[in-house]
């Protein structure tokens, strides 16, 4: 039947994703390989920003240090043989952070000094670092050899004390510092080192280019804080990325091969041709499987239409069967009326006789029988009544209902059929209830149908033996809310979501016609109410009435 609408859809699944896949695998790869790119320059770039940062924090501490010392210490100990002792004790008391630590005169002598080297009465005063630090109050100078002759940079700063300037100075350690900056986490081939504006390193290159040698790569000028670039040197190419630093004078320069930095960029292409090779499987198995399960659904469909006819042909009989009910209810109600009213005249003789003085007991009995007539002739005229008005689909007369009182009579006439078949049927209802405007009779009609529910429920799943089923009734913000609970079979999510749905039913064939939970969720939403289930597969049900008290009625 389907077999045409079989094949093209077959054919249509796999040309048209091919076209697409094609065009978006060639797409891919150029955007690929420039967003690697992209990301690659700025993950460098990061690196360099957040090394720099480091390195720039390390030399603020050791200001911050000397700042502090220079500060707190008096002019008296500056110099002489208290000073020499002061800075040794600070020197010792600082670690291993500084090299050695001296104290410059305003005139340019050192007049105290902690170290390895031989260095007080040292001037200082025709060094740039010195001259420097004078006038601006903090200096960090490039790596030189000075007295020494050994690489090393100064830290200074400087205050005036009593009008004149003294310098309190520390060296680092250029093996040390260099270390600190070698401390670069990117890849196998990443490495950092420093450059002073003359291209000349401040600290070791890993790879090749030692301290205080001139760098032979001619780098960009310098535009912004940071940037990236590439370059070669020596045939291989490098990534590179730069940030300025000690205001200027220095670049940190952090480098990684470029074949590695991009090396994603080289798997792109065979994660291409990958793509392709599995995306065109995927492509013809997932039409062989899609077209398989669109021939079965519309097959399963159509069989579901062929379900459907007949459900509808069945709702037509129903139609027919509900004419015929009211059309009997009719007829039923003319000999109701003729038994209605000889109830009336066998009441008058009664009392006639009542008052002739015959057999009290007698009378009495009587008087019982007519008075059951007279309540069992009234429950076949409502009856008649709802079937009439259920078939002329009127509007319900609504009346204000008592649920303290009305839910219990509903349940005694319940209450027999729940014994016979061992169930404990019990109600609570709170005495602050509130009144309800609604139709008696068809609200008796939704409590009747959740309660023969329940005990269908119940039985199925505890035989006569430990079922119960409660109902309760509670005065919730103006609204009554109605609970009838069992501990039968309950439901699953699914089954919950069809059983207002006309014609559905779990019940086995006769047993039930799919027709009580509809009707009764229709009477509910008609009081201007709501009737919702809550149900665990193997634990019970629950249905919630929720109709609003006469004070809540607009």
């Amino acid at each position: 039947m389907f077999t045409g609408v079989h094949r093209l859809l077959f054919i249509s699944m796999i040309i048209v994703p091919a076209v697409p896949l094609f065009l978006a695998a060639v797409i891919g790869f150029y955007s690929y390989v420039e967003t690697t790119k992209n990301f690659a320059t700025n993950a460098i770039e990061q690196v360099a920003i957040d090394h720099r940062n480091m390195i720039v924090g390390f030399l603020d501490e050791r200001r911050a240090d000397l700042e502090t010392i220079l500060a707190l210490t008096s002019v008296d100990a500056l110099s002489g043989a208290a000073g020499q002792a002061e800075i040794s004790r600070i020197l010792h008391a600082s670690g291993n952070v500084f090299q050695d630590m001296g104290v410059i005169d305003p005139e340019g002598r050192q007049t105290a000094y902690s170290g390895p080297y031989d260095l007080v009465g040292k001037f200082y005063s025709d060094t740039a670092w010195y001259r420097e630090a004078v006038k601006q109050g903090y200096y960090v100078s490039d790596v030189f050899l000075g007295y020494r002759n050994v690489p090393h940079f100064v830290v200074a700063v400087a205050r005036r004390i009593q009008g004149q300037v003294w310098v309190l100075r520390a060296s680092i350690d250029s093996n040390q510092f260099g270390r600190l900056v070698e401390q670069v986490s990117i890849g196998d081939s990443g490495e950092a080192y420093i450059l002073n504006r003359d291209g000349i390193f401040q600290t070791d290159r890993r790879s090749y280019g030692e301290l205080l040698e001139r760098d032979a790569f001619s780098y960009p000028t310098h535009d912004e804080s940071v940037m990236a670039f590439t370059g070669k040197e020596q045939d291989v190419e490098y990534l590179f990325a730069s940030a300025t630093m000690n205001d200027g004078k220095w670049r940190l320069i952090v480098r990684q091969k470029k074949e590695e930095a991009f090396q994603s960029t080289m798997a792109a292409s065979y994660t291409v041709l990958l793509i392709l090779v599995c995306g065109g499987g995927v492509i013809i198995f997932l039409a062989v499987i899609v077209s398989r399960r669109v021939l079965d659904t519309l097959q399963r469909q159509a069989e579901e239409v062929d379900i459907l006819e007949n459900q509808l042909l069945q709702a037509a009989r129903l139609a027919e069967l509900g004419e015929m009910a009211a059309g009997f209810a009719h007829e039923i109600n003319n000999p109701l009326q003729v038994m209605k009213t000889d109830t009336a005249l066998l009441e008058l003789t009664l009392s006639d006789l009542v008052e002739k003085g015959t057999d009290a007991d007698l009378c009495a009995e009587a008087q019982e029988v007519v008075d059951q007539f007279s309540i069992q002739i009234g429950r076949c005229a409502a009856i008649t009544r709802e079937i009439l008005r259920f078939g002329r689909h009127d509007a319900p007369e609504l009346q204000p209902v008592v649920l303290t009182t009305y839910i219990p009579e509903v349940g005694a006439m319940i209450q027999a059929k729940a014994e016979v078949h061992g169930i404990r049927l019990q109600f609570e209802v709170d005495d602050k209830s509130p009144t309800i405007a609604a139709d008696p009779g068809q609200l008796q009609q939704v409590m009747i149908n959740l309660l023969n529910n329940a005990i269908y429920a119940v039985v199925d799943r505890h035989g006569t033996e430990g079922g119960e089923i409660c109902v309760s009734v509670k005065n919730i913000q103006g609204s009554a809310v109605i609970r009838v609970a069992d501990n039968g079979t309950g439901m699953s999510k699914d089954i919950q979501n069809k059983i207002f749905l006309p014609f559905y039913t779990t019940k086995p064939p006769g047993q039930g016609t799919g027709m009580g939970l509809p009707v009764s969720h229709t009477i509910i939403d008609s009081l201007g109410g709501e009737l919702n289930v809550e149900s665990v597969r193997g634990e019970g049900t629950t249905f919630v009435i929720t109709l609003p008290g006469l004070s809540n009625r607009r």
